[in-house]
C-alpha cells in the first residue's frame, strides 16, 4: 500500500480480488481500506523524523520543577510552577 496514493471508488471496484466480490462486500473492503490507508498516513505524519539529528528535540529539563510525562511543567492554579523542596 502506498500511502501517497489513494485509489477511487472506480479503481478499487476494478481490482482483481475485489471485482467479483457482490456490492456490499466491495463497499466494505473500501471502508476497512481507507481506514487502513488513515491510518498508516496518521503513522507516517506522527513518526516521521523531525528536527537536525532524526528525532523529536526534547525541551530542557528545569532541575527543581515538577514535571509531567510530557516534560512540561507542572503549574499550579496561579500559573506558577510547582517547586520540589525537600
Amino acid at each position: 500500500m502506498n500511502i501517497f496514493e489513494e485509489l477511487s471508488w472506480p479503481q478499487f471496484q476494478q481490482l482483481n480480488e475485489i471485482r467479483l466480490l457482490p456490492l456490499n462486500e466491495q463497499v466494505r473492503y473500501y471502508n476497512q481500506y481507507i481506514y487502513e490507508l488513515n491510518q498508516a498516513r496518521m503513522s507516517w505524519i506522527i513518526y516521521q523524523n523531525k528536527g537536525p539529528y532524526g528525532t523529536t528535540p526534547t525541551p530542557p529539563v528545569e532541575e527543581g520543577f515538577l514535571l509531567q510525562e510530557d516534560l512540561f511543567d507542572l503549574l499550579q492554579e496561579t500559573g506558577d510552577k510547582i517547586i520540589i523542596t525537600t
